[in-house]
């Protein structure tokens, strides 16, 4: 919105906001089958990590550890190590409870496959305070220091690049002779 000589903070304020519709191909954002099905699919997901993230009564004396150490371990996920800081609250959000599943995952293979000791096992179900998020901190700080649990993080990294590459490099000599002429 565009301020007229004249107008003040407090009218610019008062002005509605304009509203722009994009639409791509005749049609809105959203608004195909494939758009629906996956906002469901998005909807489901977000509930089934609100059902399982931890409840209780949690403060930053048991949030700000671990969410510290969180985006320690994260870099070992090859993800961005930025979780922000979350508030006190009764409930802990569904994308942090979603990146705490994926450590429960990656530690229960560990785990199964002997790397690590069962009692580093996570369940979040035992969480209810800040006590637990304490000892989930330490839990995680100590993941993010095992050299054994780094190494088999990097070798399930591995495995997982390898069917890829696999993929790319499987073309018959029809479809290589065609990414050539491509490349002509």
């Amino acid at each position: 919105m565009k301020m007229m000589k004249g107008d003040s903070v407090k009218e610019m304020k008062k002005k509605p906001a304009v509203e722009v519709e994009i639409q791509i191909g005749g049609r809105a954002p959203g608004s195909s089958p494939i758009a629906e099905e996956l906002n469901e699919l998005e909807m489901e997901d977000e509930d089934t990590y609100a059902t399982m993230a931890p409840k209780g009564t949690f403060t930053s004396r048991g949030l700000d550890p671990l969410v510290k150490n969180t985006n320690k371990l994260l870099v070992l996920f090859g993800q961005d190590p930025s979780y922000p800081k979350v508030m006190d609250t009764d409930q802990l959000p569904t994308d942090f409870t979603r990146i705490l599943s994926m450590f429960v995952a990656a530690v229960d293979d560990a785990v199964d496959e002997g790397i690590l000791n069962p009692e580093m096992k996570i369940d979040l179900s035992q969480i209810r305070d800040d006590a637990g998020l304490m000892s989930l901190s330490g839990k995680i700080e100590m993941l993010a220091k095992d050299r054994e649990f780094k190494r088999f993080l990097q070798e399930d990294q591995k495995e997982e690049q390898a069917p890829e590459m696999e993929e790319e490099m499987a073309m018959s000599p029809e479809e290589e002779d065609a990414m050539l002429m491509e490349r002509l």
